[in-house]
């Protein structure tokens, strides 16, 4: 699942067709020089990342020793949902939505933090655009969350610093994947609780057969491989409550 999520999130970015001849990487130095002598980014964790050349252009002093060189460890359990957000954050941005200026992704998730998993805020925006309206640079401040406390879900957010309109891209471009019936989100909420098959069909009054057909098509549609990872999907979504 996760080979087949990066693909597509690999896909997504390559069908960029950044205009290499509209790029001024004297723009790009300008944006390194500020964000290397400003006091409040330089105990920041932050990354410009290029798209056009696939390679972090600046790597601030403070995320080097937080995080690494610019690649971000993050949690095994969180990567699924890591991957699904991006691709939808990439779909809402590349289907029609050109005004890059005002918007900001805002994500949460674990990362390894000076050699253990933290749960992390990622904030993303673009910086510079090629002549054709492609994002060239982009920009990402790293923090860690004051919330450290489970359930350890995937949240993400788009948000319109002129409007304030919030928006979340995962609900809108995995939406089919994401009607689960009545029935199942009954199902979904007692295995939450730790219920094996055999005691959801006497809750339920179904039978055991029923309750391993819905689970099934409940891991289909959440696009996931067992029942572990549903639940920390619909967690993340809102369709249950820990």
């Amino acid at each position: 699942m996760t080979k087949e999520l990066d693909k597509e999130y690999r896909r997504l970015l390559l069908s960029q067709r950044i205009d290499s001849g509209s790029l001024n990487y004297d723009l790009l130095r300008q944006h390194i020089e500020v964000f290397s002598r400003s006091d409040v980014l330089r105990s920041q964790a932050v990354t410009i990342y290029d798209n056009f050349r696939f390679e972090h252009a600046y790597v601030s002093e403070y995320h080097k020793r937080q995080f690494g060189n610019g690649e971000i460890e993050v949690h095994p359990d969180d990567l699924n949902d890591v991957l699904k957000n991006a691709i939808a954050s990439l779909k809402h941005v590349f289907q029609g939505n050109r005004n890059f200026t005002h918007m900001k992704v805002i994500r949460e998730y674990r990362a390894k933090v000076g050699g253990r998993f933290r749960r992390v805020t990622e904030s993303l925006q673009v910086l510079e655009t090629d002549q054709l309206g492609n994002i060239w640079l982009a920009l990402c401040i790293l923090e860690i969350s004051p919330n450290q406390m489970p359930p350890f879900t995937v949240n993400s957010q788009i948000i319109n610093t002129a409007t304030g309109e919030v928006f979340s891209p995962l609900t809108k471009y995995f939406q089919r994947e994401l009607i689960l019936t009545k029935r199942e989100l009954e199902i979904l909420n007692l295995i939450s609780q730790g219920k094996l098959s055999k005691e959801i069909s006497e809750n339920l009054h179904i039978s055991i057969h029923t309750v391993d057909t819905h689970r099934q098509h409940i891991l289909a549609k959440l696009n996931v491989d067992n029942s572990h990872e549903a639940v920390r999907c619909a967690l993340s979504l809102g369709l249950i409550e820990y």
